[in-house]
């Protein structure tokens, strides 16, 4: 790679949203771990922590966003990596519809909308955190030469 390319393929300066997204989706990620204990015992507190579970993650979301905007406005980050920007704002807002469905009372709160709208969530960031959490566009001048080979 030569110059040009590095500049475009890493930041400049370490990004902070990312440390905040995954321990974001980690917890939205657990609630559903919780969401199939609880249809599989029906034991009340596991739809408990499952809320509590969706509240933490969605207030790290919140907070995941603010840095964001701080990365933009510091330049932290070049690119924008807008399809990765909406799948994870649909996992948030679609964490936020959960949160409201867990509101309900007991086997209503879960049964059947809680545990589907967990299940969706947790695919949506198992898909987009495959790649990372950071939501940096990465651009290569070659992308179907690999990174470390030279011409």
């Amino acid at each position: 790679m030569d110059m040009a390319e590095t500049a475009h393929a890493t930041p400049l300066r370490p990004s902070l949203h990312p440390l905040l997204i995954a321990p974001a989706a980690a917890l939205l990620i657990a609630a559903c771990a919780t969401d199939f204990l609880y249809s599989q015992t029906l034991l009340f507190q596991w739809d408990n922590f499952s809320i509590w579970l969706i509240t933490a993650g969605l207030v790290l979301a919140a907070l995941a966003g603010l840095a964001l905007l701080l990365d933009v406005a510091r330049r932290r980050i070049g690119t924008l990596a807008w399809g990765r920007f909406a799948g994870f704002t649909v996992a948030a807002l679609l964490s936020l519809l959960n949160a409201f469905v867990h509101s309900r009372d007991a086997y209503a709160a879960v049964m059947p909308e809680g545990l589907q709208l967990s299940v969706l969530v947790t695919v949506i960031l198992l898909v987009l955190g495959w790649r990372g959490w950071s939501l940096h566009a990465v651009r290569r001048a070659h992308p179907s030469r690999p990174a470390g080979a030279r011409s």
